[in-house]
């Protein structure tokens, strides 16, 4: 019974096999898939990890300068006060206009077409279609000086945005400078607080203690434990902070490098007013805004003056298409003219009082502005002078106490008071890093005060 039911099985199973000759599919595909599937799954390689960039002072601020959105705007008010320019100048030359009609017409009463359609008086005699094709020009011979003093408006206003950059470039400085001495602050800091805690680790190896000396130690090692990680967090947010000057991508890896020692100024504070009175693009800018105001007076007085103009027309009138290129059937009309425009106004005078005005506020701003110059280069100087010498105090008694520490070292066997001494140690150097960030902080508020780096 079994050999029967096989005997079926095997012929049920050879009918659903397709006999070898049917299979056709070529020898080269057949390997190649066969290759393909029995080779091993090759491992997918990994993307070589980003290589961190270090950058000196130089270049965190070339990269900041020149990703700075503020400053590529800035860029943008100079080029389009420099048409302005051209713009202005245009107006001295002659206006050309050169336009051509079609009218058909059917007229009961005789019509005037609109400025769009030419100025066309039509006349009821004409029934049929009108071609026409004008030539204009249009000078300007005396304006009262309007045209002479929009263009100096337009040279002012070019030198303006010439200064507002200079402007926005020196604060783009400044905020990169002061993000890269904070990073270099906190990078100190940092290495101070996992040198104090590897110290303590190793002094409190040592030390022999009972249980309320070792709750104490351990009191100290979770302080030391906790500056490590608040140091660590700060300089990783001022990474961040780097990232945002420089204007690129969250991911973009940046470190950088330097010395983080004070930097003494040899300039005076006279030296620095005379060069922020010069240099600082605040007040260049306000002394331009003068001169436009003191135009702006000009140019609403000269609205009293008459304005003359000197016009030609040249027309071709046809009654075809084809007639304007024939002499005998098209007409030729020409004009020239002159015209004189006297303004009848009743608010001239107010316009004035308005500018003069304003011209008046401009004045008081400037004033004020160098005052406030004054008071920051004054405020920075004393800054400068104080940290200067404050550093150089706290340094000498870090010396005196880390020398001290150094011989009681050699000769006393570790305690818990060394432990106490080398945590205090610490502190005396991170209240020295501090004033030293205060005095670089000064010195660039300094440059920034006077317009000018000091190594310049």
């Amino acid at each position: 019974m079994r050999q029967k039911n096989t005997s079926k099985i095997k012929i049920i199973f050879s009918s659903l096999i397709p006999h070898p000759s049917s299979f056709r599919i070529p020898r080269l595909e057949f390997g190649f898939a066969a290759l393909v599937l029995l080779s091993p799954a090759q491992p997918c390689r990994a993307e070589p990890a980003r290589v961190q960039d270090v950058l000196a002072l130089d270049e965190v601020v070339a990269l900041a300068v020149k990703n700075d959105p503020a400053l590529l705007a800035s860029e943008q008010d100079i080029i389009i006060a420099k048409q302005r320019v051209r713009e202005a100048r245009f107006m001295n030359m002659p206006q050309l206009a050169l336009s051509g009609t079609y009218s058909k017409v059917n007229l009961a009463y005789p019509m005037a077409l609109g400025p769009e359609l030419g100025d066309r008086y039509l006349d009821p005699s004409i029934s049929r279609n009108l071609y026409t094709m004008r030539a204009s020009a249009l000078q300007p011979l005396y304006t009262g000086g309007r045209n002479k003093n929009t263009l100096r408006m337009a040279k002012t206003a070019h030198n303006q945005a010439k200064v507002n950059y200079e402007t926005v470039r020196t604060d783009a400085v400044y905020r990169a400078k002061k993000v890269f001495y904070t990073l270099l602050r906190n990078k100190k800091l940092e290495e101070l607080a996992l040198k104090t805690r590897n110290r303590a680790r190793a002094l409190d190896g040592r030390i022999r203690k009972d249980a309320w000396e070792s709750m104490e130690a351990g009191i100290l090692l979770a302080g030391l434990e906790r500056q490590v990680e608040e140091a660590s967090h700060e300089v990783e947010a001022s990474k961040t902070e780097l990232i945002k000057v420089l204007n690129r991508e969250p991911s973009y890896q940046a470190d950088i490098s330097g010395e983080f020692v004070p930097q003494p100024v040899s300039a005076t504070m006279q030296k620095s007013l005379v060069t922020a009175m010069e240099l600082r693009s605040e007040l260049k800018s306000e002394i331009y805004k003068a001169q436009m105001d003191d135009i702006a007076v000009n140019m609403a007085m000269i609205r009293r003056y008459p304005n003359v103009y000197l016009g030609a027309n040249y027309d071709v009138i046809g009654y075809k298409i084809d007639s304007l290129n024939d002499n005998s059937i098209r007409s030729n009309n020409w004009a020239a003219s002159i015209a004189i425009h006297f303004p009848l106004s009743y608010d001239i005078w107010t316009q004035v009082v308005q500018r003069r005005a304003q011209q008046r506020q401009g004045d008081l701003k400037r004033v004020e502005l160098q005052d406030k110059i004054r008071f920051e280069i004054l405020a920075a100087h004393k800054d400068l002078e104080f940290w200067g010498a404050e550093t150089v105090k706290r340094k000498a008694a870090l010396d005196a106490v880390e020398g001290k520490y150094a011989e009681a070292a050699k000769t006393s066997p570790a305690s818990l008071s060394a432990l106490r001494a080398a945590s205090s140690i610490a502190g005396l150097e991170r209240i020295w890093l501090e004033s030293v960030y205060a005095q670089l902080m000064a010195r660039i508020k300094l440059e920034w005060a006077q317009g000018r780096d000091l190594a310049e």
